[in-house]
């Protein structure tokens, strides 16, 4: 419902009708080009006719009519997602030989977003709610490799007390680096004391693996030598 714009009556002039069938083609195309061109018009005068006195209706359903002609776009993206854009393979000599389908992933995740944004809007933290906790952001890659690497022992000066360690130093240096065994048996528990839950449980499978591999060789058959025949034997 709009007041086509007040001009002289010309032959190729902008009539009443001339306007009204520009803003119909135009809400149905979306092109200004084509929509001038339906009505044997160029389109530098149907600018000029926007921007001309008492134009406000006719620029109205300009509007109007690229807005209606907006929502064919999303018609055209959802067929390009979903049916791929053909693209044309052509030889050495320029010569078309073929066609090949491309899809747009970036278009279908759009469409996702823009079409079911209950289960889809995650995907993009543009999307989120204030009150939505973003996604945490990954680790660098240093970082977690460190987490996921086992937890190295302690040092082995550091598995006893200072104190300790100093009376074994001085034991060893007396004894020939050999320490008596009732300072050895105490290491030795201090230092399974120490070790960790993982460590404990990784030696007593090494044990196991051990203990199955052992092989009782005495059933084994003794082996014949057949290099050397025996003696035949004697008749009594």
């Amino acid at each position: 419902d709009w007041v086509p714009v007040l001009k002289k009556p010309r032959s190729d002039g902008w009539s009443p009708e001339k306007q009204r069938t520009f803003i119909a083609t135009l809400a149905d195309t979306g092109s200004v080009t084509r929509a001038a061109r339906a009505v044997h018009m160029s389109r530098e005068t149907a600018y000029a006719l926007r921007r001309s006195a008492h134009a406000g209706g006719f620029a109205a359903a300009w509007d109007a009519a690229i807005g209606a002609a907006s929502k064919a776009l999303v018609d055209v993206a959802m067929d390009r997602a979903l049916n791929g854009v053909d693209v044309p393979i052509f030889d050495r000599d320029g010569q078309r030989i073929a066609s090949d389908v491309k899809y747009n992933d970036r278009l279908l995740m759009f469409l996702l977003r823009a079409h079911a944004p209950e289960r889809y809007r995650h995907a993009s933290r543009d999307g989120r709610d204030g009150t939505e906790p973003l996604v945490p952001a990954a680790l660098p890659v240093a970082e977690a490799l460190r987490l996921i690497d086992p937890v190295p022992p302690a040092e082995p000066h550091q598995l006893m007390a200072p104190e300790t360690l100093d009376v074994a130093l001085e034991c060893a240096e007396l004894l020939d680096g050999q320490l008596p065994h009732w300072h050895r048996d105490q290491d030795m528990l201090a230092m399974e004391n120490a070790k960790s839950a993982p460590q404990i449980a990784r030696e007593e499978a090494l044990e196991a693996k051990l203990e199955a591999a052992k092989w009782d060789w005495s059933k084994e058959p003794k082996p014949v030598d057949r290099g050397r025949k025996a003696p035949p034997s004697q008749k009594a």
